[in-house]
């Protein structure tokens, strides 16, 4: 049984800001591999789709809604730690 929210752009993006949030969170410092590695895997997985093996469609957005949910997810982590940050030195 699939769940799914019945927009691939968007759970593409939704994915891809999970993916971006927590590996930033969990391999600080390391900002700038995370995203080429992420933006190289969605890649990846559109070539992938775009091959006759699976039945799937290549489709370009798709990479462009993975790259936006990465930008989505970087900037929520941002805040995380800018929060949780604030709260642990004792700031407002």
């Amino acid at each position: 049984m699939a769940v799914t929210l019945h927009d691939d752009k968007l759970e593409h993006a939704i994915a891809f800001a999970a993916l971006a949030a927590l590996g930033s969170l969990g391999w600080p410092g390391h900002k700038a591999r995370l995203v080429v590695l992420l933006a190289f895997t969605g890649a990846a997985i559109e070539v992938l789709q775009g091959a006759q093996l699976i039945g799937r469609d290549l489709d370009g957005f798709d990479w462009v809604a993975d790259c936006a949910g990465m930008a989505l997810g970087l900037t929520i982590a941002g805040w995380t730690k800018r929060r949780v940050g604030r709260r642990v030195v004792g700031l407002p």
